[in-house]
């Protein structure tokens, strides 16, 4: 991809973190709980539906009981989460601040949480053009069936000036950073003959409804 392609950066800073909303967390397959950690009062995270109201177990030596089970984030806290990378492994890490407290609520692998994440929605466009995650994410989609030489963007047809301009949306409205690249070589029996990678600050992706807005764009040329 040397020649004959269109891009679209924003050049901004990748998120050091980021704050969700509690239908993102029940998306990601949390249930978020207020109980006691070693009789000490804490916001922890379960499995959804895998633990019920009165519960007490044990999970690495520690004693976890469930007095409620949350049906929102309380109105005095936030729901905050990063990417970090560790020895060469990226990691989702989320907690709970509750005006001077935090609460840490795990610790856990982005990429199987992004694929129960997208497969529950149906995002099968970013299931099947992810590339690889990291602090950033990369979607590569190679939809071109005859080869020849890429055309300008003066020759674009209007559908495709317009996926232009929902990536440039993406980009200055939601994520604030991203790195689009589009290669097209017109249209053949009514189907379009195109390339794109995409690059995006992994953390958006675990917004509901920015994810989905991903997966629509990612499809709008099939």
């Amino acid at each position: 991809m040397l020649e004959g392609y269109y891009i679209i950066e924003n050049s901004g800073v990748v998120p050091a973190e980021r704050r969700f909303k509690f239908k993102d967390l029940k998306a990601w397959g949390y249930d978020l709980h207020l109980g006691t950690i070693e009789g000490e009062r804490a916001y922890f995270v379960s499995g959804a539906g895998e633990r019920e109201e009165g519960e007490t177990y044990t999970v690495k030596g520690k004693e976890y009981h469930i007095t409620e089970t949350q049906q929102e984030i309380p109105s005095n806290a936030r729901l905050l989460a990063k990417i970090v990378i560790e020895k060469g492994q990226p990691y989702l890490v989320f907690w709970l601040e509750e005006e001077e407290q935090t609460f840490p609520l795990a610790k856990e692998d982005p990429r199987i949480i992004l694929r129960r994440f997208w497969e529950a929605k149906k995002f099968k466009q970013l299931l099947k053009h992810v590339n690889s995650v990291g602090l950033t994410t990369d979607f590569y989609k190679d939809n071109v069936f005859t080869r020849s030489i890429p055309l300008p963007y003066e020759e674009y047809p209007p559908k495709v000036r317009r996926v232009l301009r929902e990536v440039r949306d993406i980009h200055r409205d939601l994520t604030g950073f991203g790195r689009f690249v589009f290669q097209y070589y017109g249209e053949e029996d009514k189907m379009h003959n195109y390339r794109l990678w995409w690059l995006l600050p992994t953390i958006y992706l675990f917004d509901v409804e920015i994810a989905n807005e991903i997966d629509k764009i990612l499809g709008m040329l099939d």
